[in-house]
């Protein structure tokens, strides 16, 4: 005999599929949803401990219970006729303490900012004076033309009014993300602009621009001797002097002219006489001292130098084998005959008696 207050599977089977009715979801943007969302978590669930309701149609008969659809231990399907309590077949609780009390402090935490939104949007509007638009009238100007600056001032100010109050909330939006956005991010989002910029201005801060060593003055040479660097000085100075004379000249308008006749024709021809200085002791005695440290030098140069000498060439180095010499000097020895020759049958007093 079956429980009365259980169904069987073939009498869920048999029965039509009710159609669910589409649970309401709850925007939270009003005090009172929240306030109420409140209630259910922290006072409603601890007044129907006492009473628990048991609903096996798997919510084929009532909605779902959207908040927590099912038991995270056994896994039963939860409808809106349990509601938030503990589950009717293990025991457990639905949502975990540790999340429960992290819901209540984000629904608390909207609270307060909800708050300060109506405290923000109602504190300057009581503040804000009506304005007034005056209009005055310029010296022969009519009435109507007047009346007319006036309304097109008052439907410019309505424009500008409608467009603050579409962009107000924005702002607070976006001042209220960034508030809240992490300081870590905008210390690595700064440190990477940093690091971006420094790759793009690397080439720039680390090349070296060295105007000096573009040009190369004639008396700063490092080749040069110091008689040499003492004549391009001189000649420096010359040719300034030259160049001043020139400019002196010609602002004075001094020109010098050529008369010619020919064929009973008088042609004047203009000539632009160069100025030059001789030059001086200084320089000549400056240009015999180079030619002659030059010859010197020719000169020591063509002079044989023992040690210089000695580098370039290298000491012979001698290879000896003594395997390889003991066999020809044996077979010379061996070939070349004695001048003294003996006879092998005489007797050696025979040879010393000869001998003497």
């Amino acid at each position: 005999m079956p429980f009365k207050g259980s169904i069987t599977t073939s009498q869920l089977l048999k029965e039509k599929s009710v159609p669910d009715k589409k649970l309401n979801k709850k925007n939270l943007t009003n005090l009172q949803d929240i306030e109420s969302a409140l209630y259910d978590l922290e006072l409603k669930e601890d007044s129907e401990r006492e009473t628990r309701r048991v609903c096996n149609c798997m919510a084929r008969k009532h909605p779902l219970f959207e908040i927590a659809p099912n038991c995270l231990n056994c896994g039963k399907i939860i409808c809106t006729k349990e509601g938030l309590q503990p589950c009717s077949f293990c025991g457990n609780d639905l949502i975990p303490a540790s999340d429960k009390d992290a819901i209540i402090q984000l629904l608390h935490k909207e609270k307060k900012e909800l708050l300060n939104r109506e405290q923000r949007t109602e504190a300057p509007s009581q503040s804000k004076p009506k304005k007034k638009i005056v209009v005055k009238m310029n010296p022969g100007e009519k009435f109507w033309e007047a009346q007319d600056r006036a309304f097109k001032l008052a439907e410019k100010e309505m424009k500008t009014r409608d467009q603050v109050k579409e962009v107000e909330p924005d702002i607070v939006a976006e001042v209220e993300t960034n508030t809240e956005s992490d300081k870590d991010l905008e210390t690595a989002k700064a440190r990477l602009e940093t690091l971006l910029n420094f790759q793009e201005t690397g080439a720039e801060r680390t090349r070296i621009i060295d105007n000096a060593s573009d040009f190369e003055m004639p008396t700063q040479s490092i080749w040069l001797s110091p008689e040499e660097r003492a004549l391009n000085l001189k000649r420096k100075q010359r040719l300034a002097r030259e160049d001043k004379k020139e400019k002196d000249r010609q602002r004075k308008g001094e020109k010098q002219v050529e008369m010619v006749i020919k064929n009973g024709k008088v042609v004047m021809v203009e000539k632009y006489a160069t100025v030059k200085e001789e030059l001086s002791s200084d320089e000549l005695q400056l240009m015999d001292e180079i030619k002659i440290s030059k010859k010197m030098q020719d000169k020591s140069d063509l002079v044989w130098d023992y040690d210089q000498d000695k580098i370039k060439w290298g000491k012979p180095v001698y290879f000896s084998n003594s395997n390889v010499q003991s066999e020809p000097n044996t077979e010379f020895k061996q070939k070349t005959k004695p001048r003294v020759q003996f006879e092998s049958n005489k007797d050696t007093t025979e040879l010393i008696a000869t001998m003497l």
